[in-house]
């Protein structure tokens, strides 16, 4: 089995990675992740599905949490993602490189998927006031449906995502503050309803954090002390699936991921703060 963070690990670092993001004074920020301080329930949706993301490419995985979670929905993920990573691992490798023990962290934890997903809903997701209610309005539903498909799909993959983000999130509020089981039913079919409310750039955004969470997936797993291909299909030492590690790596699982996990959990409140704070002096 290969090594990697834990679910909590890549969820706290998720958030810490955007709560930069939304910091940094650029363009390409100001016009995408920037919006999420639009309103508090936009944010905890943007958020949500941030962590939802990030957890969607460890699928590849049998035992990932994220499988567990989506239940028969992340089982037939999990036959898609391992298939199609053994499939492209046989058409493309090199004759150095060893038939993988398993297909987890190949082909679904590289770069090239990563920005093919933000890319997917950065150019196939149109903007504007409309939202997909009024649109399904004006529209039959078959035609919706043939004439949408980029949005049909992140609508699965944002429901997919808010499952498992907020099932990472909610467990720990449930249990800490001895909330009702209920929430955790509740709040997934309140997103779903949600987003047929937001408008097309809103909802673009939403897509924009899926890919995002997925992104720094990867990213963080570079400095896990198992790598990752992340340049996959450039190659390097006469690999295409030369995994990449940082000069400095992380013991994962065990105490200092726990230490690790404190650590950037007080650095999320923190950046949260800073966040809100600068938002409300725009």
């Amino acid at each position: 089995m290969v090594k990697g963070w834990m679910g909590k690990t890549h969820a706290l670092l998720s958030v810490m990675l955007l709560c930069i993001c939304m910091l940094i004074p650029i363009n390409i920020f100001k016009d995408t992740v920037w919006l999420l301080q639009d309103d508090i329930l936009f944010f905890i949706v943007g958020m949500t599905v941030l962590v939802g993301g990030a957890l969607l490419s460890d699928l590849d995985n049998c035992q990932s949490s994220a499988g567990s979670t989506l239940g028969f929905m992340g089982s037939i993920m999990t036959i898609f993602m391992q298939s199609t990573s053994t499939i492209v691992w046989t058409l493309a490798h090199t004759k150095r490189e060893r038939p993988p023990m398993t297909p987890h962290r190949y082909l679904w934890h590289t770069l090239f998927i990563s920005f093919s997903l933000i890319g997917l809903f950065w150019f196939g997701i149109p903007t504007g006031d409309t939202t997909l209610f009024n649109r399904i309005k004006e529209e039959t539903l078959e035609v919706f449906l043939q004439n949408n498909t980029a949005l049909l799909f992140l609508i699965i993959i944002i429901f997919m995502a808010v499952l498992c983000g907020s099932n990472m999130i909610l467990y720990r509020l449930i249990k800490w503050f001895k909330l009702p089981q209920l929430i955790s039913y509740i709040f997934p079919v309140v997103v779903l309803i949600y987003i047929f409310t937001i408008d097309y750039s809103h909802l673009r955004i939403l897509g924009i954090c899926v890919g995002l969470g997925y992104l720094f997936h990867c990213i963080e797993d570079f400095f896990a002390d198992s790598g990752v291909p992340l340049l996959w299909p450039i190659p390097i030492k006469g690999h295409m699936w030369y995994r990449c590690r940082f000069i400095v790596t992380f013991q994962t699982g065990g105490l200092m991921n726990t230490i690790l996990d404190i650590i950037v959990l007080l650095i999320d409140i923190g950046l949260l703060a800073i966040v809100f704070l600068k938002g409300g002096s725009v």
